[in-house]
């Protein structure tokens, strides 16, 4: 019979068939062998047997309650198994009773993350990569901790770290869903395509292969991976059935298969879901389904939950934004005046600014401007959210640093916009730029004269489209999370965010074009020409299909990029009627004078 020693040792170098064998042996002569029933389980963890090791690790913290080594171990166990909260009382004992180990911190992290705790789980889990900087499992959990608080910049980079370093099969899959939901499309579908061994892992590459597909408009190659896939292949093995259902959720959304859809989201919503962030998501296609399938009491009752899970995770993830104002501070800037004296002419033309409500119809109009030759586009962008921050910059007033600009200051901030409108373009220097960021229209009144010779489209559609659009959409921005809570509150920031704008316009000295998407619908070339016409660019027959042209451009990163890859049509217009008994009094005060103004 080997020793423990010899036990420990073989355990060390990976041979956990032998430790398991020989600790079977000792247990059998004596079946109270701590040290043995320690190696047991510990094997068992390593072997992914997380079930069989349970129970011997809460024999063991029952037989030895001050060892930390065996409270972390349950942790840790229990995370294995997708308990994570279960996991966070022993392991907050181990943390008391003075373990310090990499893997503790590391399952902590997992704990306060599926409990909601991020500020929590992301310390410990940067705790857990500056004591052992080699184990990848950390920096993936980091990546997954940065996401869930909308720490992008600081994800964006991690993610392009983990893409070079030597990770095994089911780390590079996790890491390809880690980088589908940060919609780095392209990154994704090139893990999710490296070679896998393993049977299980190479089903889920698949899986996650067909979403990235869906989700950047191959349908094609979606459907033809997707029916190599099947449920039988899959049901051994919970998390693999989940992704397995989700991506059977998402294709049957594509092809208007709601029926479907809605029973698959229902099953997926009946199992647990240690990922707070995910589950929400899925609630919000679940509702969007039922809508589909023409029932909008339920969809509304799943919205309403949805919503106030999304305020519960929000609270505790971003405190600043109780106030849900608090994004929005600059409607109460005053507009500053007209001054050509420090305009600058330079080798840049002046963007073309698509603006208006989110949800309404940018998206299209943005793919049809894209389809001009001399007009490029990109993914909505920050880069005149970051011009403010930089006027703002040491908590500077804003007004105050443009109403003190100078020339050379309006040339220092319009090339540090246009290297930015190049890196999201790049090779485009030749063609005008659109930038297409629906609630620039709260910022542009103030910038003006950082873009003196910029054209200015102002998208509208019904107000109550828009706001029912904009409460069913699981919108990733926090801020946009709170605002948008409600179809009172929405409603409200829609009457706040347009009052602004006519404010302002009287000082508003760019041209401005009123772009209806209703209008759109009924006379897509005549209203294609006048927009056009108003940007002083020559007409061609082959803009009209435009919306062919978008399947090609991949990754259209917003809400509508399976609608603005069809021909255009009315599906969308009127989709209100179906929510009117929830358009509240309190909701239609605020609407009521827009609806008129508009012409609805």
């Amino acid at each position: 019979m080997p020793s423990l020693p010899d036990a420990y040792q073989a355990l060390a170098s990976g041979r956990t068939a032998e430790v398991l064998a020989w600790a079977g042996r000792a247990l059998a002569e004596d079946a109270s062998a701590l040290p043995w029933k320690a190696l047991r389980a510990v094997a068992l963890s390593l072997t992914q047997r997380p079930q069989e090791a349970l129970p011997e690790y809460q024999w063991l913290c029952a037989q030895e309650p001050g060892n930390p080594a065996h409270w972390s171990n349950l942790g840790n166990c229990l995370c294995e198994l997708e308990r994570e909260r279960e996991a966070l009382e022993p392991l907050q004992k181990a943390l008391l009773l003075g373990a310090t180990e990499p893997a503790l911190h590391f399952g902590l992290a997992r704990a306060y993350a599926a409990d909601g705790q991020l500020e929590l789980a992301r310390r410990h889990i940067e705790t857990a990569i500056a004591r052992d900087p080699t184990d990848a499992e950390f920096p993936l959990l980091h990546l997954r901790i940065l996401q869930a608080q909308d720490r992008w910049p600081e994800a964006l980079q991690l993610a392009a770290q983990l893409q070079v370093l030597p990770l095994s099969e089911g780390q590079r899959i996790d890491l390809g869903y880690l980088l589908f939901r940060g919609q780095w499309y392209a990154q994704a579908i090139a893990q999710f395509s490296l070679p896998v061994a393993d049977p299980d892992l190479a089903i889920d590459a698949r899986i996650g292969l067909v979403m990235a597909y869906e989700r950047t408009n191959r349908m094609a190659q979606a459907e033809t991976l997707q029916a190599t896939l099947d449920e039988q292949a899959v049901s051994h093995h919970p998390k693999l059935l989940d992704n397995f259902l989700q991506m059977q959720a998402k294709m049957a959304m594509r092809r208007k298969d709601y029926p479907a859809a809605r029973a698959l989201f229902e099953r997926i919503l009946s199992a647990a879901h240690a990922d707070p962030v995910l589950k929400l998501g899925l609630q919000f296609e679940y509702a969007a389904a039922l809508d589909k399938c023409g029932d909008p009491d339920a969809a509304m009752a799943v919205l309403q939950t949805a919503h106030a899970q999304r305020r519960g995770l929000t609270s505790r993830t971003h405190p600043v934004l109780q106030d849900s104002t608090e994004a929005f501070a600059v409607l109460e800037q005053p507009v500053p005046p007209w001054n050509p004296a420090v305009h600058v002419t330079d080798a840049h033309a002046d963007p073309v600014f698509v603006v208006g409500f989110p949800r309404s119809g940018t998206t299209l109009l943005e793919q049809l401007l894209d389809a001009h030759p001399e007009l490029v586009s990109f993914d909505e962008q920050p880069f005149l959210q970051h011009l403010v921050r930089r006027l703002g910059a040491d908590g500077g007033d804003v007004c105050e640093a443009i109403n003190a600009l100078s020339p050379a200051r309006t040339a220092v901030e319009r090339t540090a916009y246009f290297a930015e409108v190049a890196g999201a373009a790049p090779g485009a220097e030749n063609q005008r730029a659109v930038d297409k960021n629906p609630l620039n229209m709260v910022r542009l009144p103030l910038l003006q004269n950082f873009f003196p010779r910029s054209r200015i489209i102002l998208a509208v559609r019904h107000p109550c489209d828009v706001v029912l659009s904009c409460y069913m959409q699981n919108f990733r921005a926090p801020a946009f999370a709170l605002t948008f809570e409600t179809l009172e509150s929405t409603a409200q920031m829609y009457d706040r965010v347009f009052t602004h704008w006519y404010t302002a316009a009287g000082q508003l000295q760019l041209p401005v074009l009123t772009w209806k998407y209703e209008d759109l619908v009924a006379d897509t070339e005549g209203r294609a020409r006048a927009l056009f016409d108003f940007l002083q660019l020559p007409w061609q027959d082959s803009l009209l299909a435009f919306t062919e042209r978008a399947k090609d451009k991949g990754a259209i990163k917003t809400p509508s990029y399976t609608q603005v890859v069809e021909p255009v049509n009315a599906r969308a217009v009127g989709r209100w009627q179906a929510y009117e008994a929830y358009f509240t009094p309190a909701v239609m005060a605020h609407l009521a004078p827009w609806i008129a103004r508009f012409g609805y």
